[in-house]
């Protein structure tokens, strides 16, 4: 399972999509959403095969914007970019 959360203030999530290495972006399932302005937790399923690899997830918030690519520092606007970790399976 991967998992996490998105959070989008005053806009909320709408929608949360995962990339494993070069692959397709595949939907992510959300849980409840309390307000817009709480963190949304997410999930999905994946069936891990041996070696390393690259997760890479974006969020939509409820306007339609698609989290950028492009990576920015918090200061002074907020923190942008797609998150990606590198993980090993044996």
């Amino acid at each position: 399972m991967i998992a996490g959360v998105a959070w989008a203030q005053h806009r909320g999530i709408d929608r949360v999509d995962v990339r494993v290495d070069d692959g397709p972006w595949r939907p992510a399932d959300l849980a409840a959403e309390h307000t817009t302005d709480t963190w949304r937790q997410w999930s999905l399923a994946w069936k891990a095969t041996p070696g390393t690899h690259t997760l890479t997830v974006r969020a939509t918030d409820r306007t339609g914007e698609i989290q950028t690519e492009q990576r920015a520092r918090t200061i002074p606007d907020g923190a942008t970019g797609w998150h990606s970790v590198v993980v090993t399976v044996t």
